[in-house]
């Protein structure tokens, strides 16, 4: 089970770390706009920094386990302010509820993980 929670943590922690990067770069906007129907700024300004908090939050919750709960908090209210993005009529996209969908379920599997370990 060890394993296991540290693969997913590892995962989440490389997709929030990259993610924050993509959208500053301007590589991941259009995705962002199509998700959500938010601006580039709100990508750039807001759910990039956040991104990037939840994953350092988590990868310093392999010194420190109370900082992964934070995490996972910070990283599973990304992926729930994207499935309200993606449940509004022109934003659904099975690609967008599927990757977070994924990222939401490796979230659920590391705070239990922490926990538990």
């Amino acid at each position: 089970m060890h394993i296991v929670v540290l693969i997913c943590t590892i995962l989440v922690i490389a997709e929030f770390l990259m993610a924050p990067v993509n959208l500053w770069t301007g590589r991941t906007l259009p995705t962002f706009r199509q998700f959500t129907g938010l601006s580039d700024r709100v990508a750039k300004a807001v759910f990039a920094p956040v991104k990037l908090v939840g994953a350092l939050l988590i990868a310093a919750g392999l010194l420190a386990p109370v900082l992964t709960y934070a995490g996972c908090a910070v990283v599973g209210l990304i992926c729930v302010a994207y499935f309200i993005c993606l449940s509004r009529p022109s934003g659904r996209d099975r690609q967008g509820y599927l990757a977070f969908g994924l990222f939401f379920a490796l979230t659920v599997v590391v705070f239990p993980g922490r926990v538990l370990g």
